[in-house]
Order: structure tokens, then sequence, then C-alpha cells
């Protein structure tokens, strides 16, 4: 059965275009990630900008699934688990803090509701997430991995 799904993430990587691969991954983790932003949300009593801390805490926590699906989906694993993950976190890192400001903005001076700052912060950073983790873990690394 490893061989199997093996075989499979190599066939995809090598038949389905980048941009499509990182779509697909990327809505696969923005899914997950919504379920965090929606639990953190349900669960924890947040005193302070509750729709922008809850974004923050759940994408930091989503980060990790976000490297494992790019790297299976999208990129090919690193040798290195460290240094990929290590990419990847810087990577997000930064649109993490930039997407802060722009949730709190969404929120606070367009009233949108939760749902769309989080869909609307996703689409502002998503273009960007992908030209810079195509970079960091793209590379010239073979797909064929």
């Amino acid at each position: 059965m490893k061989r199997f799904i093996s075989s499979f993430f190599v066939w995809f990587r090598n038949n389905v275009p980048d941009p499509i691969r990182f779509i697909l991954s990327g809505s696969v983790g923005s899914f997950l990630f919504y379920l965090l932003n929606e639990s953190i949300l349900a669960l924890v009593d947040i005193p302070w900008e509750p729709v922008t801390v809850a974004f923050f805490l759940s994408y930091c926590l989503s980060i990790g699934v976000q490297y494992f699906l790019h790297a299976y989906l999208v990129f090919g694993p690193d040798e290195n688990l460290a240094k990929g993950l290590l990419s990847c976190c810087g990577g997000y890192s930064l649109a993490l803090f930039a997407s802060t400001p722009i949730n709190y903005s969404l929120v606070n001076h367009l009233h949108a509701s939760g749902f769309q700052a989080w869909l609307g912060t996703l689409l502002i950073t998503g273009v960007a997430n992908y030209i810079l983790l195509t970079y960091l873990l793209g590379g010239s690394k073979e797909k064929n991995v």
C-alpha cells in the first residue's frame, strides 16, 4: 500500500501542473485551517479581537499540516525534513504576519464577517505564498522523489 501511495504522489507531481497542484494542496490545507479556525472561535473565549486572534492561532497551528500537503502533492518530500519544515514555516510566517493586519482591516474597516475576512485574507496572500514557497521548497528538486 505504501508503494502504491508513493507511486501515486510521483505520478501526480509529474502529470499535474505546479499551480494546479498548489491550489489543490492549498485547498485541502485551507479547509483544515478553516475547521481549526472555527473550532477555536467556538471553543475558546477570546476577549480581544476574537476573529483576528483565532485566525492567527489557527494559521500557526496549520503550517505543519500545510507543509506535508505541499511536500507530497506539490514539490516532493525534502530529504531533510527539518530543513523543509523550517523553510515552509519561514515562508508562511511572512504571510502570517502580513495577513494579520489584512484580516484586522477586513473585519474592523470593511466590516467583513469572520468567514469573509478569513477567505479574503487567504485570497490576498495566496499568490505571494505560491511564489515564495515555490522558491523555498520547489527549487530544482526532482519531482519523482
